[in-house]
């Protein structure tokens, strides 16, 4: 599906009070275009917080929090909206800041994030705006979604940290207090683990959880059957996952950091993970949330 691109000089919030949903395979930008949106119509939406790389000067520099950059995760969005479309024909929703960890931060709330500076706040508004917009095109096409925030670490573990909004420590809990409703409540599955509470700790370390079919495919992940228990440190996920699976939003979800060599160090590294994201994401949907996306048959 080739991709269209719409130029909108009004912020996001434009396009919630929009008549008409978002088109797939347009291109939405927020205010100054730091804010870029892949429309898409596949029940699934990928974001990218801190892979920006612009640095305009009217927005000012945070004086407090965090402004490592994530090498490359602007990319390696791009790749898996690309692998989608190889194996789909259809986009999934793809939300991108632009802009430098340093000038934003859109993986926390407003005050931290923004510091204050009302272009830096519509930015953040722009960001988490587009999120928005896409959830709710997918709860209106199919009544549900999965949703991931992407990011990259730089950790001595060289693996796929997965983070359901639970501690290294509570991982490490006995499976009985894991299937316990109030504890999957925490977490980022709680849309469809509710259904199910015994079968909660196989979602985050048994054979069919997302980290052991990535395991599967080559990429060492954890929380997984491979390692349950994640090492420290850890990043068990942020602001966006968390908000964007909480109740009432029809979402699941989870964040990757991703460490960087033979994922996102190259363009070849990217396409690979992309790939088999891409076939491990669209299996695991299938089993747990009974989304079935229209994948074509591998070329040979």
């Amino acid at each position: 599906m080739p991709r269209l691109v719409c130029f909108i000089v009004l912020a996001a919030a434009a396009v919630l009070r929009a008549a008409e949903p978002p088109v797939p395979g347009k291109t939405y930008f927020g205010r100054n275009d730091y804010v870029e949106y892949i429309a898409g119509s596949l029940p699934f939406v990928l974001s990218a917080a801190h892979g920006g790389r612009d640095r305009p000067s009217e927005l000012p520099d945070r004086a407090k929090g965090t402004f490592a950059f994530d090498t490359n995760t602007q990319e390696l969005a791009r790749a898996i909206d690309e692998a989608f479309v190889a194996r789909t024909g259809q986009h999934p929703h793809v939300i991108i800041c632009r802009i430098h960890r340093r000038k934003i931060d859109c993986n926390r709330e407003i005050v931290e994030g923004a510091a204050g500076h009302p272009l830096t706040e519509q930015t953040w508004k722009d960001f988490q705006g587009f999120i928005r917009t896409a959830q709710q095109a997918v709860v209106a096409q199919h009544g549900q979604g999965f949703y991931i925030d992407l990011h990259g670490h730089g950790h001595a573990d060289a693996r796929l940290e997965l983070g359901y909004a639970h501690s290294r420590d509570e991982l490490g809990l006995p499976d009985a207090d894991l299937s316990k409703p109030e504890f999957i409540r925490k977490g980022t599955l709680q849309f469809f683990a509710l259904k199910n509470p015994s079968t909660y700790p196989a979602l985050l370390h048994g054979p069919q959880s997302f980290g052991a079919l990535l395991e599967q495919a080559g990429f060492p992940s954890t929380p997984s059957l491979g390692k349950p228990v994640p090492g420290e440190p850890y990043f068990n996920g942020g602001y966006n996952v968390r908000t964007h699976t909480a109740p009432g939003t029809g979402f699941a979800g989870l964040q990757i950091e991703s460490h960087s060599k033979g994922v996102r160090d190259t363009e070849a590294n990217r396409r690979k993970f992309a790939a088999a994201l891409v076939d491990q994401l669209a299996a695991y949907l299938d089993a747990q949330m009974g989304l079935k996306l229209p994948l074509k048959p591998k070329a040979k």
